[in-house]
């Protein structure tokens, strides 16, 4: 009777540790919430093409981005743009066809592209020709 007892106790701690873990999961405190705002553009060139997406989080002073490029080998550089041409933000060394990154971002930069993204454009230098695409939220 011992042994059935010991048994039974044992399973319910078992049970009891294995439940734990994922009632974790769903505790604690909420996630913060989101305070970036995406702005995209779709990325057209003579023979390559792509798609961009960013998000400029003021908060934490922060722009993030995703970035895919078709019709050409693998692109080097990226920056952000206004529209005297001059480049506002660097994008830093890109990875592939198929990049992103977070770049630090000044609040008067990122409060200018949110008021008026069209104002700005993505550059991205290939072997075929540079693309690029304005921005919009």
């Amino acid at each position: 009777m011992f042994d059935a007892i010991m048994k039974r106790g044992l399973a319910t701690l078992g049970l009891l540790a294995l439940a734990a873990p994922a009632a974790a999961q769903f505790g604690g405190p909420p996630p913060p919430p989101n305070t970036g705002v995406p702005v995209y553009t779709r990325l057209t060139g003579a023979q390559a093409g792509g798609s961009f997406t960013g998000v400029i989080d003021p908060p934490k002073g922060q722009f993030c981005y995703i970035m895919n490029v078709t019709g050409t080998n693998a692109p080097t550089a990226a920056s952000i743009n206004g529209d005297n041409g001059a480049s506002v933000l660097s994008l830093g060394a890109l990875s592939g066809n198929s990049s992103g990154g977070c770049q630090p971002i000044a609040a008067d930069l990122a409060a200018a592209i949110l008021a008026n993204p069209s104002a700005y454009y993505v550059s991205v230098p290939t072997a075929v020709g540079a693309i690029q695409g304005r921005l919009s939220k």
